[in-house]
């Protein structure tokens, strides 16, 4: 068997790598450089005995976003290149170790078949839904397996953050790192922490601190949600019998498909379900909405839905009609208007706190970032939270009422037993 002794340093902050846990999380700012040292152990125990690792991400569009070059470039700047061969989207250990790179969000089913995976390290797991922690960490069974979690946090309720850090428990080593504690931190980024320090201190907390972002920075809905938590309009919103539901979509194959559900009970909003899924025929989409049991009163879709293309078979909006899903288009205008619009619902409606991915994905929504101008531009940035975000457009457009309409009534208690309660209003 092929093994050999690599001599790879690793920094005292991350010796608890070493450590037997079922998860190790590593979390904080910037220049703390838990990429490299997790990298370099994967490195080093890929030498020790075959292992398979799976290094995933939420979303992989290909193999450029994966950490694929970081393990290539410490692999040959530790001249390890007679021992592993690195390929176009695959790494291999002479003694049979491999590393594989997969998206959790669009390869569920991929995720779900794997097998005998002996590590898998999620990077830049502050993006990580609740749905793909609940498919990800029970495929990862093999007998003393490790879960390796590694992120910069950014929302207090973001799931990673809350599953492993509010909620940690004693299989997990967990700790926070930041660039105090890498003894290699260079000068230049220490120059640029100190400007930052010194021009945007709360900023700087987020960025090289590791600190909750309290700016929202680039956010365009997070300071709404945030504000909603606080009046508690993030709640237990249960489904009104007997009143209609409405649902917007945004659709996507390559993408995510992204469904709201909300009904409209007085003058209130009530956000009640929320569904997202990717890689999925129509068909999937419409027993989606016929098991869920409500009582609709009509299906919003975005205006690309009623274009006919080359062996589509119709129209999505035709084909979803045939299965029983009657739609209608729904054309909000501009980026900005939708956005607005979003806006606007999210001042005044409840959405049910069981709707953790969509939230999830509504405080994650950003402006995307110009290197150039050094400021972010006006149209948002197209990732995994952007699916989810453009159907609460729709859905802000498919509920709008008349501008004189009074403010929301207060919102009783799921399971308030006094003068009112859900299922009265």
């Amino acid at each position: 068997m092929h093994s050999l002794k690599p001599k790879i340093q690793i920094p005292e902050a991350f010796e608890g790598l070493f450590d037997p846990k079922r998860y190790k999380v590593f979390y904080g700012g910037r220049g703390g450089a838990k990429s490299h040292n997790i990298a370099r152990y994967l490195i080093i125990e890929g030498t020790r005995r075959p292992m398979r690792f799976l290094c995933a991400r939420e979303l992989q569009g290909s193999i450029v976003d994966s950490v694929h070059k970081l393990l290539s470039d410490i692999i040959d700047q530790h001249n390890l290149s007679s021992f592993y061969t690195v390929q176009n989207s695959t790494i291999k250990g002479a003694n049979g170790t491999e590393f594989f790179f997969k998206g959790l969000k669009h390869n569920a089913t991929e995720i779900k078949s794997m097998e005998g995976v002996d590590k898998v390290w999620v990077e830049e797991a502050e993006k990580v839904s609740q749905t793909s922690w609940e498919v990800l960490i029970p495929t990862i069974r093999k007998e003393d397996s490790e879960i390796i979690v590694s992120f910069n946090p950014k929302h207090p309720t973001d799931p990673t953050f809350v599953n492993f850090v509010s909620n940690a428990d004693e299989r997990m080593y967990v700790k926070k790192v930041s660039w105090a504690d890498n003894p290699f931190f260079p000068k230049t980024l220490n120059d640029e922490r100190l400007a930052m320090k010194s021009n945007d201190p709360i900023a700087y907390q987020h960025v090289w601190e590791g600190d909750f972002d309290e700016r929202h920075f680039g956010g365009i809905y997070a300071s709404y949600v945030e504000a909603m938590r606080k009046e508690g309009r993030i709640c237990p919103v249960p489904h009104k019998p007997g009143v209609d539901v409405v649902t917007a979509w945004d659709l996507g194959k390559s993408d995510s498909t992204a469904i709201w559900f909300a009904q409209v009970v007085g003058f209130q909003v009530r956000i009640i379900d929320h569904y997202e899924s990717s890689g999925k025929d129509l068909e999937h989409y419409a027993a989606v909405i016929k098991d869920k049991g409500y009582r609709y009163e009509g299906h919003f879709l975005p205006h690309d839905a009623a274009h006919e293309r080359l062996g589509m078979g119709g129209s999505i909006s035709t084909q979803l009609a045939s299965l029983g899903v009657p739609n209608k288009i729904i054309n909000v205008g501009s980026v900005s208007a939708r956005i607005e619009l979003g806006r606007e619902l999210l001042k005044e409606c409840y959405i049910s706190e069981k709707c953790k991915d969509g939230i999830h994905a509504l405080l994650n929504y950003q402006y995307e970032w110009s290197d150039s101008k050094g400021k972010f531009k006006e149209k948002p940035l197209h990732d995994w939270a952007s699916d989810t975000a453009d159907a609460f457009g729709y859905l802000a457009q498919a509920v709008k009422r008349r501008d004189n309409k009074r403010p929301p009534s207060p919102l009783p208690a799921y399971g308030y037993s006094g003068g009112g309660s859900w299922q009265s209003m």
